[in-house]
């Protein structure tokens, strides 16, 4: 991956260039299936970022990896990468002990990840919430490419400020690509940029908190699977789901089959537990469906 995942942003560049400091970091993952145990077969590493635990709590063809930045979070000049690949019929969910943060920073920041799903394979991403700081530079890209046959569910949820501790976003500038992939054919570019003091029906209204969970399908999803999942997140949020109202904190959710392969579903509020808990309401649903396994809860969760 390259360490300029930015190259059309020189002003950017000019600012790490002056700044000249931060922690460089990079993981790469292989994860292969051998004697029907998915292992890490393959792991190299610069600087603060590992894996901290590989468990199986659900069977040794099922990996649960746990993604440790001991910093916990990105601060000016910051950089790191994460390359994740997993082999053929290889499963992997893969979670984080605690939220990350991006702090205030007077030089970007940057983030890249690339995951690659085998044939037949499944990646469940299911890191915890990230928070942004007041004053926050930062940049992150995340590409997930997806073969034949296999199955990729996602969660991020973003929280803009800390405010319990009273703070908002009076400036910041964060800038996020998500890019999903089917055997080589593009899903979605999403590209988003996160302001200072935004507020109004075009950014979050009220709320503060952005929740996005994603799911890539081996096999086309039924139209009616969109109903019930936006069920689910009325309940949830409670939302009134005749009248499609906002739920309590004005929280609000929604569904969509972009295409018979991806689904996403949104919510948006002041809570980022309840938030949380509503999208993974989706992975609860989903996960029966597109590898087969009940929903498990990761057990650093409970920690």
């Amino acid at each position: 991956m390259s360490p300029d995942p930015w190259p059309e942003e020189p002003a950017a560049r000019a600012a790490l260039s002056a700044y000249g400091g931060g922690w460089r970091a990079s993981l790469s993952v292989g994860m292969e299936r051998v004697a029907e145990r998915c292992v890490a077969a393959r792991v190299s590493h610069v600087g603060p970022l590992r894996i901290q635990k590989v468990l199986w709590p659900e069977g040794p063809s099922l990996a649960h990896l746990i993604l440790l930045h001991p910093p916990s979070g990105l601060a000016g000049g910051d950089s790191v990468a994460f390359d994740l690949t997993l082999a053929e019929d290889c499963r992997v969910l893969l979670t984080t002990p605690g939220s990350g943060r991006w702090y205030r920073a007077d030089a970007p920041a940057s983030q890249t990840v690339a995951v690659s799903v085998g044939a037949g394979a499944s990646l469940e991403w299911l890191p915890q919430e990230t928070v942004l700081h007041d004053g926050v530079l930062g940049r992150s890209r995340m590409t997930i490419d997806v073969a034949a046959g296999a199955a990729a569910l996602g969660l991020e949820v973003l929280v803009l400020g800390r405010r319990a501790s009273g703070e908002t976003l009076t400036r910041a500038d964060f800038r996020s690509h998500l890019t999903l992939r089917r055997e080589g054919r593009l899903l979605l570019a999403e590209a988003a940029r996160v302001g200072g003091a935004e507020r109004g029906p075009a950014a979050l209204g009220q709320g503060h908190v952005s929740g996005l969970f994603w799911a890539v399908s081996p096999q086309p999803m039924a139209p009616e699977l969109v109903e019930t999942i936006e069920a689910a997140l009325d309940e949830a949020l409670g939302a009134d789901a005749v009248a499609r109202d906002r739920g309590d904190g004005q929280a609000i959710g929604a569904a969509s089959l972009i295409d018979p392969h991806l689904l996403l579903v949104r919510a948006v509020g002041s809570s980022p537990e309840r938030i949380r808990a509503a999208l993974m309401r989706a992975w609860v649903l989903l996960r029966p469906l597109l590898i087969g396994r009940a929903a498990v809860t990761p057990r650093i969760w409970m920690t």
